[in-house]
């Protein structure tokens, strides 16, 4: 099916060693191939068209060290990657295989800048594209760099189309005309075979989608649509069938073809699979124990008295070597070369001629408009996403509905009638009081437990768009925002209609609403800050209490303020129940008539409540609310800068 990529390489015929090309320089500075917009079947060129000729670029390293430092004196340093060397040849795949605990994936996420010195470990590299110096760990360069993770991390209820025509819509430039992305769409989905399930949901754990494959090959697909100059992937052909595979090999052989550098780690190849790459990198604890191209293989083996066996898949061979032999016996026997190529000094990138990758940068007179999409533009697109998530995700949506409804009703029953009552019992008037009390407390649980949870979950996919220069971290968070606020506005429309008719409150039924919507939204903004500071779903659960507890504990009615010791009481201020607590019980008992008035105006005395502050009490709420989002947008920008 293939046919053989390596006929130019070169290596020594008696020795096996790879001769590793290099790039070509005129002047000390690289040659660039002209790029050209491609026609599709005859429809308008697509400048976006990743299968477009490119400047071909060849990506080198040295040097790359990766240290674990030992946790006591008991221990040694390890060295995960060992004065690593390698390339990735210009319009060539290269794979990098290698034993589990090789250094495969450390290597990957090295160069492709999700690695960087942090704690215990320590990277030193020297990276380069066309001999231009490149930083793997800036922003800049993270955001060119086509990333696809061993773990798909796609929008569960998108289709691939879908998927593919986001991604088109918000990474390519403004000119960049609708036909051009429906056509780019069609052309990676034929690609990369998945015509037929175009337009079938992701799908996830909770939600029945396309299989596995197809997610991975959705994934790549995602990745491609901008000519990235750099298609890095980790263990593409996971969880695909052996045709599914070959199809995704033959995609990024195109990719290649077209000028990107295209390196991807793989554990155990089929022999079609393994002859279809160009280069191959294979490391056994850290080091480089072969460097060259895959034509190459059999005669470097067999010099060093490995020969592979007639009928025998090479990449079984290889690995059964790497982890059958020790490795002094292998060093012994020449394996392990040494770095000997000459790379003289690197050119500076980032400057006024060139990017952070060292692309050269033209200048455009035309008229098109090659800037990114607008703010409003992303914001757009992703509110549209969230509104098609809300619509598909029907279990999600009825099991937060129904849960509403089952409690608000239950709510209900069990005070049902009960503001209705004689004030003059002090029994009625403490059963009102806790009416408003739960009624409040479902409002804030049965919203904020969801904001809690939804950001660990959506966090891989923030991070992958965020990082491949999607979208903003503000736009983003606006859009999320929005649409929780559109979700807790329709739950707390539907649990006041459930509970406040059914118990009888004297406060005005609009009042009772906005004080719930309000402290809904403040403890969501706090739901929000504490998913933003974990990357765990299960560690959000784990923080619910923490979410909650203290909010019962500071509101006022299981314990009077005044009585909580001194040093700890300035809490009940960040506490967005107390203050709609205090707004409820204030609407609900000041109007009280005697006989019974005295009751009532005990319970507002109890809670620390003062009708002089209710507008202070409203503005309390409003900043909760502004300064727990605002204290998130700035976790999240954080993080968003970390993906190692």
């Amino acid at each position: 099916m293939f046919s053989n990529f390596n006929e130019e390489m070169e290596y020594d015929a008696d020795t096996g060693q790879p001769i590793i090309s290099q790039p070509e320089y005129s002047a000390g500075k690289p040659t660039y191939v002209k790029e050209e917009a491609m026609q599709i079947s005859g429809l308008p060129n697509i400048r976006g068209d990743p299968f477009a000729e490119r400047e071909g670029k060849t990506l080198t390293w040295k040097d790359i060290n990766m240290t674990l430092a030992p946790k006591n004196k008991d221990e040694k340093e390890r060295k995960l990657l060992d004065n690593v060397w390698g390339e990735v040849p210009a319009k060539q795949t290269t794979a990098i295989m290698g034993p589990s605990g090789a250094g495969k994936t450390s290597l990957l996420n090295v160069l492709a800048g999700r690695s960087a010195t942090r704690g215990r470990i320590t990277i030193t590299s020297d990276v380069r594209l066309n001999n231009y110096q490149v930083n793997p760990t800036s922003v800049a360069v993270r955001q060119q760099i086509a990333f696809v993770a061993q773990d798909d991390s796609l929008q569960v209820t998108s289709t691939p189309r879908e998927a593919i025509r986001f991604s088109a819509k918000l990474r390519l430039p403004r000119f960049t005309t609708d036909e051009e992305i429906e056509v780019l769409t069609s052309r990676m989905l034929i690609e990369l075979g998945l015509e037929d399930c175009a337009d079938t949901i992701v799908g996830g754990e909770l939600i029945k989608g396309i299989s596995g494959g197809q997610r991975k090959r959705t994934s790549v697909g995602v990745e491609l649509v901008t000519k990235p100059p750099l298609v890095f992937l980790d263990e593409p052909t996971s969880g695909l069938d052996s045709f599914s595979a070959v199809q995704l090999c033959q995609v990024l052989k195109k990719v290649a073809n077209a000028g990107s550098s295209v390196l991807f780690t793989i554990h155990q190849p089929s022999s079609e699979i393994f002859n279809s790459f160009d280069h191959l990198i294979l490391l056994n604890r850290g080091l480089v124990m072969y460097q060259g191209p895959v034509a190459g293989v059999p005669n470097y083996f067999g010099a060093r008295k490995h020969p592979n066996p007639p009928n025998y898949n090479p990449a079984d061979w290889i690995m059964n070597v790497a982890q059958s032999v020790d490795i002094d016996q292998l060093k012994a026997d020449g394996f392990f070369p040494e770095d000997t190529r000459k790379l003289g000094e690197a050119f500076e990138s980032g400057n006024s001629k060139h990017d952070a990758l060292g692309i050269t940068t033209h200048s455009d007179n035309s008229v098109l408009d090659d800037r990114p999409v607008s703010f409003f533009t992303e914001l757009r697109l992703l509110f549209t996403r969230e509104i098609t998530n809300f619509r598909r995700d029907t279990t999600a949506l009825i099991t937060k509905f129904g849960l509403t409804t089952f409690l608000g009703v239950l709510i209900g029953i069990i005070f049902l009638g009960v503001g209705d009552t004689s004030n003059e019992s002090i029994n009625n008037i403490n059963s009102r009081f806790g009416a408003l009390i739960i009624s409040l407390m479902m409002g804030m649980f049965g919203t904020a437990q969801d904001a809690l949870m939804k950001f660990p979950a959506e966090r891989p996919v923030f991070l992958r768009e965020y990082s491949t220069n999607h979208y903003g971290v503000a736009s983003y968070f606006l859009s999320r925002l929005t649409m929780e606020a559109t979700l807790t506005f329709m739950q707390i429309v539907w649990l006041s209609l459930l509970t406040y008719f059914m118990i009888g409150f004297q406060i005005a039924f609009y009042w009772y609403f906005l004080v719930t919507y309000a402290l809904a939204m403040a403890s969501t903004a706090l739901a929000v800050t504490l998913g933003s500071a974990v990357d765990d779903p299960k560690l959000a659960a784990e923080m619910l209490p923490l979410l909650f507890v203290p909010q019962m504990l500071f509101a006022g009615f299981f314990v009077a303020t005044d009585l909580i010791p001194v040093w700890l009481r300035w809490a009940q201020y960040l506490c967005s129940l107390t203050y709609a607590l205090r707004l409820m019980v204030l609407e609900e008992f000041t109007s009280c008539t005697e006989p019974g008035a005295s009751n009532c105006q005990g319970t507002i005395k109890r809670i620390g409540a003062n009708e002089d502050d209710i507008y202070w009490y409203w503005l309390v709420l409003l900043g909760l609310f502004v300064f727990f989002r605002l204290f998130a947008l700035a976790l999240l920008t954080k993080k968003a800068t970390k993906f190692y």
